[in-house]
């Protein structure tokens, strides 16, 4: 039988041997109702950091009983941000997607160290944390407030405050989404359907260069679906011209 300073001794020199193994740090030991447990943020996953109790032997085998991994407030909007989006394309934009903590903890489940796939993920994260902080005027948010952010405020505020650069079909999208009625580019950054676009723009006596040659673009690119895309290509680059004179 081993004694409470032992096991207290082994179980930070599991915490040691897990954080050497992955690089990752800092693993702690938390004391609660007298139970103890190893916790750390974002990084590997449980799963991985069980096989890698079970790799330091038997010896090190009777550390803390739960492993207890957070999330980051960074992890969580980061999560927010992209499930938000899959749920505007899964959908096609027809619904206001509502996001839990529930939810991000399922998808970063079986990631370890999670991080955004692209500069935008990154900095739309970066910018919901910060006006987290700021409407909580705290430091500190859980992710509750995170997610509700997400999906209350949407994402095309939050792009429009890091100025990512937009394709085509965005850039048209955030001049029209709001007059022909399509809140998913506001909650989701779905785009609108690409005629939809291009009809847009046509109807657009204030359309300038920027904004035609979007939609020239996109009744340009190869496989386009647009039915009258030689006729509005026509009609684009004879505007287009106007301006050029």
């Amino acid at each position: 039988m081993t004694d409470d300073g032992g096991r207290g001794e082994r179980s930070y020199g599991l915490a040691r041997v897990v954080a050497e193994r992955f690089g990752h740090g800092p693993f702690r030991i938390e004391h609660t109702g007298g139970a103890e447990r190893l916790v750390w943020t974002d990084g590997p996953t449980v799963a991985q950091v069980e096989a890698a109790v079970r790799e330091a032997g038997p010896e090190r085998a009777g550390g803390p009983p739960r492993r207890l991994r957070l999330l980051s407030e960074g992890t969580v909007a980061l999560g927010a941000v992209r499930l938000v989006v899959e749920a505007g394309r899964a959908s096609g934009g027809r619904a206001r997607p509502r996001i839990t903590p529930g939810d991000v903890e399922r998808l970063w489940r079986d990631v370890p160290f999670p991080s955004p796939a692209t500069d935008r993920e990154r900095d739309l994260a970066h910018a919901v944390v910060h006006q987290a902080h700021d409407d909580r005027r705290s430091n500190h948010v859980g992710a509750g407030p995170i997610c509700d952010l997400v999906t209350t405020v949407g994402l095309a505020w939050f792009l429009e405050r890091v100025r990512a650069p937009l394709a085509p079909a965005e850039l048209l999208t955030a001049r029209y989404a709001a007059t022909h009625a399509h809140p998913a580019w506001r909650y989701c950054l779905t785009p609108m359907p690409v005629p939809a676009l291009v009809r847009a723009v046509l109807a657009d006596r204030r359309a300038g260069p920027e904004v035609l040659a979007a939609a020239l673009t996109l009744v340009s690119e190869p496989g386009s679906s647009y039915d009258e895309e030689i006729d509005a290509a026509a009609a684009l680059r004879e505007r287009l011209r106007g301006f050029r004179a």
